[in-house]
């Protein structure tokens, strides 16, 4: 067979192919020759920015020290604060920033030793510049040293101290300060160092104004302020402040970590409780080297040598309501060399007493040795019974611990009261009105719901008062009213209201430490009355319906354990309240 002959040229697909495998080489050689020439003048701009800046700055070096600051700003100086440049037909933006400059190393805790702060300058030099339709930055920082010794002329020093809600310093926090003065225009924010100290070197002026705020570690502070006076606040705690030339004005602020507080407002709160006299031994369910002898559980004594150690437990707790447990009451004797020891535990004599762990009642495993012992954590759910157990222990065996008394607290039930409206505010005043009415820096107005209850979220450490706008008489405040809410913490109280008398009197009976007293005796007399009520688990007791406006009452508070406390003369009005404290 003869082959046919070949054709010359390329066909018309071959030529396509060609022409796009030309277009996309050529097209990524004028990219990339696009892009060399963007990075060229890229490199030729900021080449050029750093030329300007780098004369820009020999120029500010070699004006007078005195000359080096900003026109209309501080320092102030006779450099402008903004400029429009060029070089290299290119337009440059500039921005100039003089400030002072404590060096640290004649600072000794927070203090200039020589008083003052402005040891030197520092000029910051910004410049912007466009380069294909985006903006380019550039900064350059150099320090302005004096030829002779520092000087503060023209200006002083405004000294913030910001100390934790302890009254340690608190490094960290945020300074705000400003001038509130019409004739000069300042603000500049500073962080405090570890003394809890922030320096400012500011322009003589009169109306300088402080912001102190700081979260720390994610946990949120408090804000603490000077305040201008206002029509609102005609005369302000702490307003506005002065620096003069050459001085030091101090200002000191305590801010606190926010808190949270929920609020239970309540129409009632039953108790009960069950105590152990010691009259006899029925109430002990097993012992070891202990007994009960003249109303005393005591070590077992043998011919006047006492057992080093022995321990007792009572018959089982057995509430028949049981809402929670609330606090175990001890009234030891202790003499020197002798201790006492207080556990709870599950189970009886018959099958024997398990320990009640940490994880359901802290310290538990360590054993009490207070009078009073919070038991509150305890599960009543998990835990609806208990037995106290008790350990005494002699190192001088011619001696006893003994218990005169032990009393178990707890809870039945309590009755909310919903919907309750309460106006609060705090104990720290900004200021006052023209009339010298406290203006209180927290206030507020809130409603309890349905179930009493109301939940205050990030507030300032504070005591706190609550006032119910409706016809109602405070008669329990657990743990205590006013309340002090501490910084940091998470806490509940319980207000309990009732109908309002026209005389009413709230006492609160506390220990030494000011821990509540539950179980006084509190007795009321006068010619015609003559009521005795004991206090209950936050230490308090009310007395309300036949009290009359007088000042001939005797108050009587006494309790096991504790000194009595007698007051005579003691005057009723309105609602009146007072706390009465009892020495072991």
């Amino acid at each position: 067979m003869t082959p046919k002959p070949r054709t010359s040229g390329m066909m018309f697909i071959e030529l396509i192919i060609v022409a796009a495998i030309s277009v996309i080489i050529f097209g990524a050689l004028f990219v990339a020759f696009q892009t060399t020439l963007e990075l060229v003048a890229t490199s030729r701009a900021k080449l050029s920015a750093l030329a300007l800046a780098n004369d820009r700055m020999e120029y500010f070096r070699s004006l007078p020290y005195a000359d080096v600051g900003v026109v209309a700003g501080f320092p102030a100086g006779t450099i402008p604060q903004t400029s429009t440049l060029s070089l290299n037909q290119i337009t440059f933006n500039e921005r100039v920033r003089v400030d002072y400059v404590d060096d640290p190393s004649d600072d000794v805790a927070g203090v200039d030793d020589n008083g003052i702060t402005t040891d030197y300058k520092q000029i910051r030099l910004i410049y912007q510049w466009d380069v294909n339709g985006e903006t380019k930055e550039l900064t350059l920082t150099s320090y302005i040293v004096p030829r002779s010794i520092e000087t503060d002329s023209g200006g002083g020093t405004a000294r913030i101290i910001v100390l934790d809600a302890d009254s340690t310093p608190l490094q960290g926090a945020t300074v705000e300060l400003v001038s509130a003065s019409t004739t000069f225009t300042y603000e500049r924010t500073v962080v405090t160092n570890p003394s809890g100290i922030a320096t400012f070197s500011v322009p003589q002026d009169s109306g300088y104004a402080v912001t102190v705020s700081a979260t720390i570690g994610g946990r949120q502070y408090s804000t603490s302020s000077t305040y201008e006076a206002t029509v609102n606040n005609p005369n302000p705690v702490v307003g506005p402040f002065a620096v003069v030339e050459a001085g030091i004005s101090t200002l000191t602020f305590v801010i606190g970590e926010l808190s949270d507080l929920t609020v239970y407002t309540k129409s009632a709160i039953i108790e009960n409780s069950t105590e152990e006299l010691f009259a006899n031994a029925t109430g002990i369910a097993l012992a070891t080297d202990t007994n009960v002898a003249g109303g005393e559980l005591r070590l077992q004594d043998t011919a006047g040598v006492y057992a080093p150690t022995g321990t007792a437990y009572l018959t089982t707790i057995a509430p028949a309501t049981l809402d929670r447990w609330e606090v175990v009451q001890v009234v030891p004797d202790i003499p020197v060399n002798t201790n006492f020891v207080v556990q709870l535990f599950t189970g009886d004599a018959v099958s024997g007493y398990t320990l009640i762990p940490d994880a359901e009642l802290a310290g538990n495993s360590t054993g009490f040795t207070d009078t009073l012992i919070d038991i509150s954590e305890l599960d009543s759910t998990l835990y609806a019974t208990t037995t106290i157990g008790i350990t005494l222990s002699t190192t001088d065996t011619s001696v006893t611990p003994a218990i005169d008394e032990l009393v178990v607290h707890w809870r039945e039930s309590d009755t909310a009261r919903s919907a309750m409206t309460l106006d609060l505010h705090g104990s720290k005043i900004i200021g006052t009105q023209t009339d010298l009415t406290p203006i209180y820096k927290a206030t507020s107005t809130i409603t309890t719901d349905g179930s009493g209850e109301y939940q205050l979220a990030g507030i300032e450490y504070d005591t706190y008062t609550f006032a119910p706008t409706g016809s109602f008489d405070l008669a329990t405040a657990c743990s205590q009213h006013p309340y002090t809410v501490a910084a940091g913490t998470t806490s509940e109280l319980e207000l309990v209201y009732v109908s309002n008398a026209p005389h009413t009197l709230r006492v609160s009976v506390l220990d030494s430490l000011g821990r509540p007293i539950s179980g006084a005796d509190v007795r009321l007399q006068r010619s015609g009355y003559d009521v005795s009520q004991d206090t209950n688990t936050c230490g308090q007791t009310f007395f309300t319906g036949t009290l009359s406006d007088n000042s001939d009452y005797t108050l009587t508070v006494s309790r096991a354990g504790y000194t009595s406390e007698v007051t005579s003369s003691f005057s009723i009005s309105d609602d009146t309240v007072t706390t009465v404290t009892l020495a072991p």
